[in-house]
């Protein structure tokens, strides 16, 4: 074997010694569920909902808050129409008056600061600027896109885990558009994946996950009006959760607060969602790396050691060393005379082509995995199960070309079309999610 293969050896043996943990963690995720004791105390809560250009879709979302078991004159509904176009903030505007809940609609305009960070804080600046806000105490704020959709009990389990004493939590982000084709199935599939495997064993240690997106809550001792949103690069969410994990807080998880998202259909929307969510990383990581060493010894070491494996640009690492290899034993054959059946090149090739199917073989079974363990909240039928399983690993490999591209290439916020008009009934009438009793 010579250098360049020890090399090679050496490398694979080390990435999977950094992340065999992971597979402990998910067979605990598999078997195991985190409960929250029922609460205590009913907490009063303020919605922040940032969306642009978001007519079709906003109005349900605020329906189905209405319609909560919760007791409503604890929740406070604040929207911010965000350089819109079209008619959200009237649309939002009458759905708060038809539901009956307190808050309020405003409207932004700002072509310079771009992105849900910016327009989050500006809805918190607003809500200061209220005449009536000294007589608002909001004890958590939950954060919503304008196209999700809440079950009923929503607010009443995620209270459960308020009450706990957890003062950032995220929930279980359930697809309302699942069925449309395999770009929205393997998009929800990621996110099922990532509450199954990712967030619901680190809840049952007791250790941090991180918030995705929406569906979240922050108390407002870490969140308040006077601290704003200052978490502005293209993945807010996983900013915000590198500072609280570097600071020692916890984050958790509530797997009975379900929410539905709407998810892309077409593959050019999935591109450029997930070009700004890989651009967002590497953000985050050149930002924060050393602030989470900074913390690698400190009492919460592992939740911050596996934000930095997050974090870690691996993708982009191993994809040019893989070039580097191949095309340096390629170099090799051609120069050394040898027949091809003596060369190592023959080996790095059966290897490469045995990796890959491999590869393929075990993102198809995991993908399946994740279909059958969420079946009581997935309706899917079991050619369904299957087809969206045989993509799932094209769509995966797919973060291949665009962790490369984004080294290079400056990305922006693009919006992702919401034309998805169900509401919470339409879901529950095509099969009520399964909650399991406490």
């Amino acid at each position: 074997m010579d250098a360049l293969s020890i090399i090679n050896f050496v490398l694979s043996v080390v990435i999977t010694i950094l992340f065999s943990y992971k597979v402990i963690l998910g067979v605990l995720g598999l078997f195991k569920r985190k409960k929250f004791p029922k609460a205590k105390k009913d907490h009063a809560y303020a919605v922040l909902i940032a969306g642009r250009n978001e007519e079709k879709v906003i109005g349900q979302l605020i329906a189905s808050i209405a319609n909560q078991t919760y007791n409503k004159d604890l929740i406070s509904v604040f929207v911010v129409a965000d350089n819109c176009t079209d008619n959200t903030a009237e649309v939002a505007r009458k759905a708060l008056e038809d539901a009956k809940l307190t808050g309020g609609v405003y409207q932004r305009f700002n072509g310079t600061l771009i992105g849900k960070g910016y327009a989050l804080d500006y809805l918190l600046e607003r809500i200061k600027e209220r005449d009536n806000f000294h007589k608002e105490k909001f004890d958590a704020f939950l954060v919503f896109d304008a196209d999700n959709l809440l079950d009923k009990n929503y607010f009443y389990e995620i209270n459960k885990a308020f009450d706990a004493g957890y003062d950032v939590v995220t929930t279980y982000r359930n697809s309302k558009n699942f069925n449309t084709n395999t770009i929205s199935a393997n998009t929800g599939m990621m996110f099922l994946q990532e509450c199954r495997f990712l967030h619901t064993p680190r809840a049952i240690i007791n250790s941090s996950t991180f918030i995705s997106g929406t569906g979240f809550l922050v108390s407002s001792k870490i969140l308040n009006t006077d601290t704003g949103w200052k978490f502005t690069t293209l993945t807010e969410d996983i900013e915000f959760s590198t500072c609280q994990i570097a600071e020692g807080k916890k984050i958790t998880y509530c797997d009975d607060a379900i929410f539905y998202d709407e998810q892309p259909v077409t593959f050019k929307a999935s591109w450029n969602q997930r070009m700004r969510w890989q651009k967002g990383f590497y953000q985050c990581f050149s930002k924060y790396f050393l602030f989470l060493m900074s913390t690698i010894f400190s009492k919460h070491w592992f939740a911050s050691y596996e934000m930095m494996l997050m974090l870690f640009p691996f993708t982009p690492i191993t994809f040019f060393w893989s070039i580097f290899y191949y095309i340096y034993m390629g170099v090799e054959f051609l120069f050394a005379g040898a027949g091809l059946a003596s060369s190592p090149f023959l080996g790095a090739i059966v290897g490469l082509v045995s990796s890959l199917i491999i590869g393929y073989i075990g993102i198809f079974l995991y993908g399946l995995l994740i279909l059958i363990s969420e079946r009581k909240r997935v309706k899917c039928t079991f050619w369904q199960k299957i087809k969206y399983s045989l993509t799932f690993p094209f769509f995966m490999v797919s973060y291949i070309p665009i962790s490369i591209i984004c080294l290079f290439k400056k990305v922006k916020w693009k919006q992702i079309p919401h034309t998805d008009a169900r509401t919470i009934e339409d879901i529950n009438e095509a099969g009520e999610p399964v909650q399991e009793e406490n």
